[in-house]
């Protein structure tokens, strides 16, 4: 009876809301591809989960359809791709115009946000090894990020308590983000390359 009204309540999907659910699952198999080693297209990844993301949400709130409903969607278009063997190559860049467009990836991590970060790793690699050497590697880049971190807050005129409180703010920020996306470790789905970069000399 719930499942009857819920489709009652659905209405149909627009040209737009087809559109989008066609992309998201034309990027499926996309990344499905280049998990198996294809590099023809540029990496999807994560772009292409937070395009997903957004799009089911925004089919919901519009059309009044369930969760299941829109994941259902998606799984008969990416059937139907999967049928067709290939994908037709304007319709893979018409939808990475359409990811980058409305899905951009994030800004990279500052100074603060990356020593926090490398803490949690160190934390990480710790809890899991003791003071192996990756942790004491990760031990020496988070004290350098810190440092470095506190300095850049000093210059823009903040005192030893703004600071302390600055930095335990985006420490806190951080955890609570890692907690939401993190699969296996603090280290899944961050970003550390802009990091190492910043704590070069």
């Amino acid at each position: 009876m719930f499942e009857l009204l819920a489709l009652l309540a659905a209405a149909p999907l627009d040209a737009a809301q087809r559109r989008d659910i066609d992309c998201v699952a034309t990027l499926a198999v996309v990344a499905y591809e280049q998990q198996r080693g294809q590099t023809r297209w540029p990496p999807v990844g994560e772009d292409g989960a937070r395009f997903a993301q957004l799009v089911g949400e925004r089919v919901m709130k519009q059309s009044g359809s369930t969760r299941e409903q829109v994941r259902d969607a998606i799984v008969a278009a990416v059937a139907e791709r999967q049928k067709a063997k290939a994908l037709p190559d304007a319709d893979v860049e018409a939808c990475l115009t359409l990811m980058r467009k409305e899905a951009p990836p994030p800004p990279p991590p500052g100074l603060p946000q990356c020593a926090a970060m490398l803490k949690l790793a160190y934390d990480e690699e710790h809890g899991r090894n003791g003071l192996s050497d990756d942790a004491k590697r990760l031990a020496t880049i988070a004290s350098i990020l810190d440092h470095k971190a506190r300095e850049a807050l000093r210059a823009e005129g903040k005192a030893g308590s703004e600071i302390d409180a600055a930095m335990a703010a985006t420490r806190e920020a951080v955890a609570a983000e890692v907690k939401t996306r993190a699969t296996d470790g603090v280290s899944a789905g961050l970003d550390y390359s802009a990091c190492f970069a910043l704590a070069r000399p």
